[in-house]
């Protein structure tokens, strides 16, 4: 059954619980205390169904609020994708490299670890950028890593597909 039709038939179901328990109240108060003892079961057995569905009620409601948080976040990471690759496309040449160093601002990458990344996405190995930029290929592999941490990202066909995906053509 859909969700939808499921909680409408909740609610409803609910509301006719509590129209029964304000029955049974009027009930109580209307009738002598020896008339109510005969109905003390059905009675406490009403209240206790109430209660319990109140608790589910609360319970399913902290669900579809969890739910919809989840979907919110998920719906802001698209949203600022779309804007990025909005912005990529409105420029390609200019627009690309312009937000890669705006993402790496964003990511605070040192001006060394930004180097490095654009070697990265032009596609050179730690051993080749170790090279150029004269220095260990320890110290590269440790800021190579760095900028994984700081990005998120798992390793280097990650961090370059981050990159490319916006240029990309929709998949249909």
């Amino acid at each position: 059954m859909e969700t939808r039709t499921v909680r409408i038939l909740f609610l409803g179901f609910y509301v006719l619980s509590l129209l029964v328990w304000i029955a049974e109240e009027i009930f109580t108060l209307t009738n002598p205390p020896e008339y109510f003892d005969r109905f003390r079961i059905i009675i406490a057995t009403v209240e206790s169904f109430i209660a319990l569905s109140s608790f589910l009620v609360v319970f399913i409601l902290y669900k579809e609020l969890k739910a919809e948080a989840v979907e919110n976040v998920h719906a802001k990471s698209q949203i600022h994708d779309l804007k990025r690759t909005n912005r990529i496309l409105k420029n390609p040449e200019l627009g690309f490299w312009a937000e890669a160093k705006a993402q790496m601002e964003e990511w605070n990458l040192s001006e060394a670890e930004t180097e490095i990344a654009i070697l990265l996405l032009r596609g050179f190995s730690q051993k080749q950028i170790a090279a150029v930029r004269k220095k260990s290929l320890r110290t590269i592999e440790n800021q190579t890593a760095s900028i994984y941490e700081k990005s998120s990202m798992r390793g280097k066909l990650e961090f370059i597909s981050y990159f490319l995906t916006p240029l990309l053509p929709e998949e249909d």
